[in-house]
């Protein structure tokens, strides 16, 4: 069975297509516009591709010169209307695999279907490109990478970490002797939504540039159509890692730490992102030789884009009404009831984060992801005194956590800059009663 995307704005007729190729036992998505094709194209992998020439919006012709020119490989039927051989020319110079004129038989275009499969499957077997490395096959075979330009490009070295949707390898780029991180979608997880996810993660990602933020080179698609990005490689531990190893931060060291990481999320504010999932697990301390650990924000998967725009639009219509993106103990009310969000959710989850950082512990804590969700909306923490009575905290801190943890957004900072100097007040405050004693 292949996936196979139809691209015609005739309806009646890319219908009977639909069904035909079904009862062939292909699975078949059918899109109607041009514009549509080419936003889909970008985020799913099919095996064949079936395009009309003359749409509404752009035609067929530069759907095809779209792909090819940002590498897509997939076989492309062109079914189309126009007959003459001027015509076959320019769509197959342009990059389709094959041409059919209408009218046609259906039997035909299966035939082609199936001739144009055999050719893509056969290129597929064959080891297009010698891998860099000794005796890392194995390795290679966990990301169904021999074979491909990207094993060929970058020396894989170890498996850096594996989930149920991503896995995660460490790798060299011998050109520049640099030493990065891969990561690509698995195999059982190459679904429409998770693809969308990884793509906008990668592309936010690459309009970032900021100290405190993991760096992404590149991104793409292999050619056994596996998504992946080539990351910025960060030699340390999780924030979540030194607080379960070593409790609660000293304030001077957390201060450090966090005025950082606000620093990184306020660059990604000031370019209309927003996190949405900032907590402990995603902030890396990066080792750094002769000076303290550099906090890096990692996994923007969650993001969300504010601004307008082609593009903004197509992230914001992944969050649908009543839908909630996150983690629950750091999660604000307006996340927890699937409300829109801006920039003060991020500003809650920080305060969060905040609070477990200088405390051990999180604000809100249950067994039950359910019963912290609602305690976000209906209940109060216990301030950091309470909280931690053998430990000493600055009014002044006490303060901040009150306004980031605020359940009233208006209530909030109501930017990260301004928490962010509030922070650097403090710590500079700090730094003078340390040095009186």
């Amino acid at each position: 069975m292949a996936k196979i995307l139809v691209v015609d704005d005739d309806e009646d007729l890319s219908g009977i297509v639909q069904d035909w190729l079904i009862s062939e036992n292909h699975s078949v998505d059918v899109i109607n516009r041009g514009l549509k094709a080419w936003s889909r194209l970008q985020i799913q992998p099919y095996d064949l591709v079936i395009m009309d020439w003359e749409m509404p919006d752009i035609n067929g012709i530069d759907v095809i010169k779209r792909f090819r020119d940002s590498g897509g490989t997939t076989p492309v039927i062109m079914l189309t209307g126009r007959t003459s051989v001027d015509d076959k020319e320019v769509g197959l110079d342009i990059g389709a695999d094959d041409y059919l004129t209408k009218p046609f038989h259906m039997k035909e275009l299966t035939a082609r279907i199936r001739a144009a499969l055999r050719k893509s499957e056969a290129q597929v077997k064959q080891p297009l490109f010698k891998p860099l490395g000794i005796d890392n096959e194995a390795l290679l075979s966990r990301g169904d990478l021999i074979g491909t330009a990207l094993a060929s490009r970058y020396e894989f070295s170890d498996l850096i970490g594996e989930g149920s949707v991503g896995i995660v390898f460490r790798a060299r780029q011998p050109q520049l002797d640099k030493i990065v991180a891969i990561k690509m979608l698995q195999a059982n997880a190459l679904k429409e939504e998770t693809i969308i996810r990884f793509q906008r993660e990668a592309k936010v990602i690459g309009r970032l540039q900021h100290p405190n933020i993991a760096m992404v080179y590149e991104f793409g698609v292999t050619e056994r159509k596996r998504p992946f990005m080539v990351m910025e490689f960060i030699e340390g531990r999780s924030l979540d890692n030194l607080i379960s190893q070593e409790g609660a931060v000293p304030l001077p060291r957390a201060l450090t730490i966090l005025i950082q990481i606000c620093d990184g999320i306020a660059h990604a504010h000031n370019l209309r992102i927003v996190h949405r999932d900032i907590k402990p697990s995603n902030i890396m301390l990066k080792q750094v030789a002769g000076r303290e650990a550099v906090p890096k924000i990692l996994d923007f998967g969650c993001a969300k884009l504010l601004e307008p725009g082609v593009e903004g639009q197509d992230i914001i219509a992944l969050t649908k009404a009543g839908h909630a993106f996150g983690s629950p103990p750091y999660m604000s009310p307006e996340q927890v009831r699937g409300q829109q969000l801006d920039e003060r959710s991020d500003i809650y989850s920080f305060g969060c984060l905040l609070y477990e950082v200088v405390t051990g512990s999180l604000p809100y804590d249950d067994p039950n992801p359910i019963e912290i969700m609602f305690m976000h909306i209906e209940q109060n923490y216990l301030p950091l005194c309470q909280k931690r009575p053998d430990l000493t905290f600055p009014e002044e801190l006490e303060t901040i956590v009150a306004r980031t943890l605020a359940k009233d957004p208006e209530l909030r900072y109501q930017s990260m800059h301004d928490l962010q100097k509030k922070l650097e007040t403090l710590k500079a405050k700090v730094s003078i009663d340390s040095d009186s004693q």
